[in-house]
C-alpha cells in the first residue's frame, strides 16, 4: 500500500537535517539533488550516519548494500560489474531506472568507487518512500495506521510500530520483479 502519512516535503525535511547534523554543511547549500559527495562533501563514514539517523527518525531499516551489489548477488558475478570494478551495460540500466535522473550520464565502464557521488538527497528520500510503500494496509491488530511524532508509523489501537520490511528487501523485491516483468537478467 502507498502510504501518505508523511509527506513527501517531510521525508525531505529530514533527509536534510540528517546530511545538516553529519556534515554541518549549511543547510541553504542543499538542494534535492546536490550530490552528498561532489556537492556536499559527505565522506563514506558520513553515509553511515546519515543512514542511522534516518532510521532513528522514522523506524525503518536502510539498505546496507548498493543495488548493483544485490543484482551480483541476485543474478550472478559479472552482470553489474565487470572484473575491472567498472559498471556493466546492465549495470548502467539499472541504476537508471532505479535512481532515474541522478544516473543520466552514468556510461558502462565508469568505476563503482564513483558511484557514491549518484546519492542525493532525492534518492534518500526515495529509499525511505520505497520502504514505506510496502506498508500493509492493515496493523496486525486490524487497526489503521497513524504516525507517531509526524515521522513513525505505528498501530492506532496498540501503538506498536509498523514491521517494514529493510531497504535492502526492498532492493532485491524490486529487482526480482523486474526480471519477471521485464526479464532483463
Amino acid at each position: 500500500m502507498a502510504q501518505n502519512m508523511i509527506s513527501d516535503e517531510r521525508i525531505m525535511q529530514e533527509v536534510y537535517d540528517a546530511i545538516v547534523h553529519t556534515t554541518g554543511v549549511d543547510r541553504d547549500a542543499i538542494t534535492p539533488d546536490s550530490s552528498l559527495v561532489d556537492d556536499l562533501g559527505v565522506l563514506s563514514l558520513d553515509f553511515l550516519d546519515v543512514n542511522f539517523r534516518l532510521e532513528q527518525v522514522f523506524g525503518v531499516k536502510m539498505a546496507r548494500n548498493f543495488v548493483l551489489e544485490h543484482v551480483e548477488e541476485l543474478f550472478g558475478e559479472g552482470v553489474a560489474i565487470d572484473e575491472n570494478n567498472d559498471v556493466t551495460e546492465k549495470g548502467v540500466e539499472v541504476l537508471r531506472m532505479r535512481l532515474t535522473e541522478a544516473a543520466d550520464d552514468l556510461e558502462p565502464g565508469t568505476p563503482v568507487d564513483e558511484l557514491p557521488a549518484l546519492v542525493t538527497p532525492r534518492t534518500l528520500s526515495a529509499a525511505v518512500k520505497d520502504i514505506f510503500g510496502l506498508l500493509p494496509e492493515k496493523s496486525p491488530a486490524g487497526a489503521d495506521w497513524k504516525t507517531d511524532e509526524g515521522t513513525r508509523i505505528v498501530c492506532s489501537e496498540t501503538g506498536k510500530p509498523a514491521v517494514l520490511p529493510s531497504g535492502d528487501e526492498v532492493v532485491q523485491n524490486w529487482l526480482t520483479s523486474l526480471q519477471e516483468e521485464k526479464q532483463i537478467f
